[in-house]
């Protein structure tokens, strides 16, 4: 076919890889390309368009990128688009020698959750469960992140691909989507391989919207109205609210508060009887700690969130004396 140049097409570490792959790989590309050609100028741009957009970093904090889909190009080459890449990364003859070259997602996975590495113990989707460690004979689910059964070509960009707990990646993500709303509208959102997004950058509060029982601390959040509040440097960031739409961030928090908050609070008092230094010093090093287990301990930002609040109440170190009394 005079229009497969594979000088032009196929980056030369993968030109072995194709070659050796002539019914599931080969052959179909050539199809598709035939197919390519035959387009009028103006669908050939959109495909072009595709390729770039679809895979541009920038597309999490930039409106002005937005997604092309299957839907959006020429039905001639659409669903062969679709077929070629939704399967991919299938089992199919080579994948052998690619992981010969490049080694597999579990080593990917490995490096990630290693114990030396402390950024992947928890999920970083929820900050709720641990992930399953390096060692371990499982690994999580990596989660394209713009589903690649709508967008063509995001499924070759591993920069578009993350492990996630199975929460997160089955139970609330599922077919969401994270850069348009219901509307569809456009909306900015985490990238999650961004090193800026860093936890001293983030404030989880409890807001209430009724009276809490402040004079003997008897009043449980379950039983009373009240919501969260989630600030990054201080201000509302429209990305979280993207964040929580899809992964259900403040009602996952909210069921785990109220489900464990019981407890909590009398490890609290467990800890305050024991205490022997001043009050300050005490809530200086449970904050202190309970901010250490964030990354590290299942449902420690959660517990962080609700000791704060705890912590917060006027006068809190006498009405904590008198309920340990």
């Amino acid at each position: 076919m005079k229009e497969y140049d594979e000088e032009k097409l196929v980056h030369p570490d993968f030109m072995h890889i194709l070659n050796a792959s002539e019914k599931r790989l080969l052959n179909p590309l050539k199809e598709i390309v035939g197919i390519y050609h035959k387009l009028p100028y103006g669908e050939k741009i959109t495909v072009q368009e595709a390729l770039v957009q679809n895979n541009c970093i920038s597309v999490f904090d930039n409106l002005s990128h937005n997604l092309i889909t299957y839907k959006q190009l020429h039905s001639s080459i659409s669903d062969k688009l679709k077929e070629y890449f939704e399967d991919l990364w299938n089992e199919y003859p080579q994948t052998v020698l690619m992981e010969n070259q490049w080694n597999t997602v579990k080593h990917h996975y490995d490096s990630l959750t290693h114990e030396t590495n402390c950024d992947f113990i928890i999920c970083p989707f929820c900050g709720i469960y641990p992930f399953n460690p390096s060692e371990g004979k499982y690994r999580e689910e990596y989660d394209h992140i713009i589903a690649k059964a709508t967008y063509p070509f995001v499924s070759i960009n591993f920069k578009l691909l993350f492990p996630c707990c199975q929460y997160c990646n089955k139970q609330e993500k599922r077919s969401k989507e994270l850069l348009y709303d219901a509307g569809p509208a456009r909306r900015l959102s985490f990238y999650p391989y961004d090193s800026n997004i860093t936890l001293d950058r983030l404030s989880i509060n409890v807001s209430l919207n009724e009276a809490y029982n402040n004079q003997n601390l008897e009043t449980l959040l379950k039983s009373i109205d009240w919501e969260f509040e989630i600030l990054r440097d201080g201000v509302t960031d429209s990305r979280d609210k993207s964040w929580d739409e899809v992964y259900g961030i403040k009602r996952r928090f909210s069921e785990n508060i109220k489900r464990l908050e019981a407890e909590w609070f009398r490890e609290l008092i467990r800890k305050f009887k024991r205490n022997a230094k001043s009050f300050a010093d005490f809530l200086d090093e449970t904050i202190e700690e309970l901010k250490y287990q964030i990354p590290i301990a299942p449902m420690g930002i959660i517990k962080y969130i609700y000791f704060s609040f705890i912590f917060s109440i006027q006068d809190i170190e006498s009405k904590l004396q008198k309920v340990s009394s």
